[in-house]
């Protein structure tokens, strides 16, 4: 993350961003049948958290202690 523009930071946060979204909507397909897909609703809500979370780092950059 120390090399990245600031540019190349937001369009990796974009990215992610759409991944993110993307997962969460799969995810909210699978909700009707849960109780039948529950492993693939799991992963793809845990794979939109990462790619939220993974954004938000992108945006943020290392911490400077």
């Amino acid at each position: 993350l120390l090399g990245l523009s600031r540019w190349q930071r937001l369009a990796g946060s974009g990215l992610c961003v759409l991944l993110a979204a993307l997962c969460f909507g799969l995810a909210g397909l699978c909700v009707p049948l849960l109780l039948l897909r529950a492993r693939k609703f799991a992963l793809l809500w845990s794979l939109g958290s990462l790619c939220a979370l993974g954004a938000a780092a992108l945006l943020r950059g290392p911490a400077r202690l």
